[in-house]
This record gives structure tokens, sequence and C-alpha cells, in this order.
């Protein structure tokens, strides 16, 4: 197993990136924490099987070919399976331009009523940013990229587990940052309508001798600044775990999510709105495999194309 890995990137500065660098330490502190939990149980779980497995007449040499044998079909089931899932079943394309569309339409019919309320769409990301972290090899390395112009960006994470009961996981969050000046103080709500389209991949098949296990976690999430952070707000959209995920569970993942948010502001000040996903990919000894890609093909993406504000006293 590799060491542990970290990083913490952005395009732009963040209005406090101290601050949330060490909410970003204290959450990889935990992984480190859970990882060496594991690595202590994991070996301890292989020493009370090996009496069992020389008490059936095998050998650890037989394990390892049994293990080789798992990794090896686990391989050629996702293969197979991503074939199938690059591409969605409708024209997405259309489906962004109706949505563009209605929300402008929209916008041009609202008429600033002034004090006491205010609201309005926020059309274009000031900057995009991301963090992630994992455990394992160079190519579980979670990744993600920037189109600011297509108001779009590619993430993608997976985990292969190792040896006998070896656990990896990979971890990625990645964002766009939207500003507004308020026209006044008050209590701001804020609506986000990020587009996903991507897809799941997973694989396990727990065997007496192993310890199989994959797991997948997907979320969208908000948080606001002004002269401090606000608590960031998760929703789940997709979550899936198991040790019998065989001979693989696969499909795509294609929608438009929202999530809402509320702060109290003052006036004038910029406050900045995050709008991001966190992709989170575990999986346990050889075999076990876990993957989210909005990323390998022109298809899969992460989609922010507005934000929606209301502003009242």
């Amino acid at each position: 197993m590799a060491r542990l890995m970290t990083e913490f990137k952005s395009t732009k500065p963040n209005p406090d990136e101290k601050h949330l660098k060490a909410l970003w330490q204290a959450e990889l502190n935990c992984f480190k924490n859970s990882l060496a939990a594991e690595k202590e149980a994991a070996q301890q779980k292989k020493t009370n099987v090996l009496p069992v497995v020389k008490g059936s007449g095998l050998k650890e040499a037989d394990i390892t070919k049994l293990l080789t044998k798992g990794k090896t079909l686990s391989k050629k089931t996702q293969k197979a399976a991503e074939r199938l899932l690059t591409k969605p079943a409708v024209n997405i394309n259309l489906l962004h331009r109706q949505d563009l569309k209605l929300a402008k339409d929209n916008a041009k019919l609202i008429n600033p009523r002034g004090n006491p309320s205010w609201s309005g769409y926020i059309w274009n990301p000031s900057y995009g940013g991301w963090w992630k972290n994992w455990n394992g090899e160079s190519e579980e390395v979670p990744v993600v990229s920037f189109n600011f112009g297509a108001k779009s960006f590619d993430p993608q994470a997976q985990a292969w587990g190792e040896g006998w009961y070896d656990g990896d996981w990979s971890k990625l969050h990645g964002y766009f940052a939207y500003t507004l000046k308020p026209p006044s103080y008050g209590h701001l709500h804020i609506y986000t309508y990020p587009w996903l389209h991507g897809y799941y991949n997973m694989y396990s098949n727990d065997e007496w001798y192993n310890s199989e296990y994959a797991r997948a976690d997907l979320y969208t999430w908000v948080d606001a600044y002004q002269h401090f952070w606000r608590a960031r707000q998760y929703r789940l959209i997709f979550r899936m775990g198991g040790d019998e995920l065989h001979p693989t569970r696969y499909g795509r993942i294609d929608g438009q999510y929202g999530n809402s948010y509320y702060a109290n502001v003052g006036a004038s000040d910029t406050v900045t709105i995050r709008v991001g996903v966190q992709l989170y990919c575990y999986a346990r000894a050889s075999g076990g495999r876990s993957k989210l890609d909005f990323r390998s093909g022109a298809a899969n993406y992460v989609h922010i194309p507005y934000v929606y504000w209301y502003l009242h006293h």
C-alpha cells in the first residue's frame, strides 16, 4: 500500500483559505486514524484465519492464487460494464439548453420589488477549486479538471483493495464558487441546481478466507462565506456498499439535483457561495473495487449552470 497522499488546490485564492485548510486537515486526521485502526484489525483477522487455512490443507500460496483469480475476474467484469456506461440514454445537452432557457426567461420576468425583498440569478462562477486525499497507487489518484466556459468540471475517484484484507480509499471534493454583493442586510436563501452525469462501477465477492467489500458515496453540497465560513450542507445523491456485489454492480447517475441553503448576511460585502460534489470510494481485499466517474468521455461531467438567490428582511 502506498503512503497517504493529499492535495488542496484552487484556481484562485479562497476568501479564507487558512480556515478551509484547517478543516481539510482535521478531516484528513480522522482518515489517518481510521486507516491505522483498520490495518491493525485486518492483520488480526488474517492471524485468526491462518489456522483455518492450514487446517483445510491450503497453503498461503494457494490463497494468493485465489486472490489473484478474484482480482482478475473483477477487472474483467468491470471492464465489460464500462462499455455500457460511458453514454447516457438521452440527449442531455438538449435538457441543459432547455433548463438554461427557462431560467433566463424567468430572470427576465423577475421585477425587483425593492425593500424588503430582492432576488436574482448568478450565471457564472468566479473560480473553482478542489481538495482530495487517498491511500493507494498512482492509478487510483482522484482527479478533476475544470471548464469554466461550459460551467462544468470532471471529477473521478476510485479505490482498489489489495491483499487479503487491506483497504483502500479515495476521496475528492470539487466545486465552483459564485459571488454576490447583497443589496441589503437580511436573510439570504440560496438554491443551486447542479446536473450530474456519470456512473458507478463496483465489485466485491467475499469468501471465507478474505474480507472483500466495496462502497461508493456521492454528495452534492453548498456552503457560503461573508466575513466567516458558514457550515457546509450536504445532500446524499448515491450510496452503495456491500461484500457481495458481483459479478458487478454498475449504473449511470444522470439528473439535476437541487440544494437549498440559508444564511444571515450584511449589506454590500461580498458573499461567496460554493457549490460542489464529494466523491468517496472504498474497497477492501484483492478484487474489491469501487469507482465513481464523471470524467471519462464527453458525456460525463458535473454541470452547474447558475445559482438562484432570494433575500428578505
